[in-house]
């Protein structure tokens, strides 16, 4: 309606207020280019997250991402100490274990890691020696490595750094569940009120534009 009367009037209606109208008419007359497009861009997306290097750019940008960096990082960490712990406690060789907790690492990075360190063991390093060549695992772990190694409990040093991330993993999850809720009201809010704007500009110019063509 108000895309006629200014039609009639010789004028443009609000840019907001137009490009809420191209939007609408895009998705009523053109919507199965749109459900096309995002079929497409998630069958792309699949298909390059499933391949290796696709695999290998997510997994370096999963924990270079702010706030979810860390988290990924953390529960790596975690799965590696403990699963770690376990096979040691069972008798299984360093070797072997190295070659299984980079397995299931999870995370590209953090595979070819781990690799390397077990290529280091092999030639002759202590594990804790062999982990400080590698800036992907904390100083804590270096530590707790190194003690167990002096006191032959690397099982229990691992343990205890598992439990300490486990903890730390679900105050960060705890605490990004509480930020979801004030974010999500913030973000609709915004794009309630642009549409509300967008319908309401065009009332408030409509006195200048008869204005303007009255005195033309």
């Amino acid at each position: 309606i108000f895309g006629e009367i200014f039609a009639d009037f010789g004028a443009k209606l609000p840019a907001p207020t137009q490009f809420l109208i191209d939007v609408s008419n895009f998705v009523r007359g053109e919507w199965y280019f749109l459900i096309l497009g995002i079929g497409g861009m998630i069958f792309g997306a699949r298909a390059l997250l499933h391949s290796k290097r696709g695999k290998q750019w997510s997994d370096r940008w999963k924990l270079k991402l702010p706030v979810l960096g860390p988290l990924s990082h953390k529960i790596a960490m975690s799965r590696f100490a403990r699963t770690f712990a376990q096979l040691i406690r069972s008798g299984v060789p360093i070797l072997e274990v190295l070659d299984i907790v980079g397995g299931t690492a999870g995370n590209y990075v953090i595979e070819k890691s781990i690799k390397s360190v077990s290529e280091d063991v092999e030639k002759g390093d202590n594990l804790s020696t062999a982990l400080s060549k590698k800036p992907i695992f904390p100083p804590m772990l270096l530590r707790m490595v190194a003690a167990g190694e002096a006191t032959g409990k690397i099982d229990t040093m691992l343990e205890k750094m598992a439990d300490f991330w486990d903890e730390e993993i679900e105050a960060m999850l705890d605490a990004l569940t509480s930020l979801i809720e004030p974010l999500l009201i913030v973000f609709l809010g915004l794009v309630v009120g642009g549409i509300v704007i967008s319908m309401f500009l065009p009332i408030f110019k409509l006195n200048e534009v008869v204005s303007q063509s009255k005195q033309s």
